[in-house]
């Protein structure tokens, strides 16, 4: 069953989630990331995994939870970066995360976004896409 947090959960517990999520994606225990949240019909373990292996140009990128403070830049050089983790609620029951994924170090263009809705006294975090952004 997927994890929800309470209604008045704070931006930095809703990342914790998410951060939590992404620890999972980094051991490459994509079945348990998977159950952790919830996920579009369209969005099984399997395809997460695909589309993260398959980003860039390298034989296989791994999501890693912390990064180095750089990311590639359009020419492929090494560039300060900061990793984006925006929480957006734009109304008092719905919203949304923008999370850019790090990859094998590096702060990525490779963006998870997730829903987000109040229902029932809880936040229920709900993975929408893996795309570059």
């Amino acid at each position: 069953m997927p994890v929800t947090l309470v209604a008045t959960a704070s931006e930095e517990e809703i990342i914790g989630l998410i951060d939590q999520w992404t620890s999972l994606l980094e051991q490459e225990r994509y079945e348990d990331a998977h159950a952790l949240l919830e996920a579009g019909p369209d969005w099984s373990a399997a395809l997460v995994k695909e589309v993260i292996q398959a980003y860039g140009d390298e034989a296989a990128s791994q999501v890693t939870l912390l990064n180095n403070g750089t990311g590639l830049d359009g020419a492929g050089n090494l560039a300060p970066a900061r990793q984006r983790k925006a929480v957006d609620w734009y109304s008092e029951d719905q919203g949304e995360v923008w999370y850019d994924l790090n990859l094998n170090g590096l702060v990525s263009d490779l963006t998870a976004t997730f829903n987000l809705e109040k229902r029932n006294g809880r936040v229920h975090v709900m993975l929408q896409d893996v795309h570059v952004m």
